[in-house]
């Protein structure tokens, strides 16, 4: 039995597509491991996940316009980003409040944008939860230049 399972696992190791999850998982651990750890520590968790559930809005908007789902998702990160930094210096209101509107109004903004999208019969939840064995070659570039990056930010 114990031979069948290594003969199996050899195997399943031979794809490239399995090799590519495995590199995405590790350096994905990095990342999130150091920016958890620092969410965390300065207490912005709901932050984190307010701008995260946000996104989702940017993948409806860059549905529903034809525009690229990755430059929707970010520009709309970055939007909810600036708002809260804004709202954090300069509004008297309860931050949590704020951050509980954006999540629920990108999340809101989205649904109804990527129904209203015709022509399209994608599941956009994969883009709130990704697939690790759809990582390319590419990603993990990026996911390697942003652990360099996040480790000389971390030194500094």
């Amino acid at each position: 039995m114990k031979k069948v399972w290594s003969g199996w696992l050899i195997n399943a190791l031979s794809y490239t597509f399995v090799q590519n999850a495995l590199m995405g998982a590790f350096f994905t651990s990095i990342i999130c491991g150091i920016i958890g750890t620092l969410v965390v520590t300065n207490r912005m968790v709901f932050i984190a996940g307010g701008i995260a559930h946000s996104v989702y809005g940017g993948v409806g908007i860059a549905a529903f316009f034809g525009l690229p789902i990755l430059v929707g998702a970010t520009g709309f990160s970055v939007l909810c980003a600036v708002i809260l930094a804004y709202m954090l210096l300069y509004a008297k209101e309860r931050l949590d409040s704020i951050i509980g509107s954006l999540w629920a109004f990108g999340m809101a903004l989205g649904v109804i944008l990527v129904e209203l999208t015709p022509g399209y019969n994608k599941d956009f939840m994969g883009y709130l939860f990704g697939s690790i064995l759809s990582i390319t070659q590419n990603d993990i570039l990026v996911m390697a230049g942003f652990s360099f990056l996040l480790f000389v930010f971390l030194l500094l």
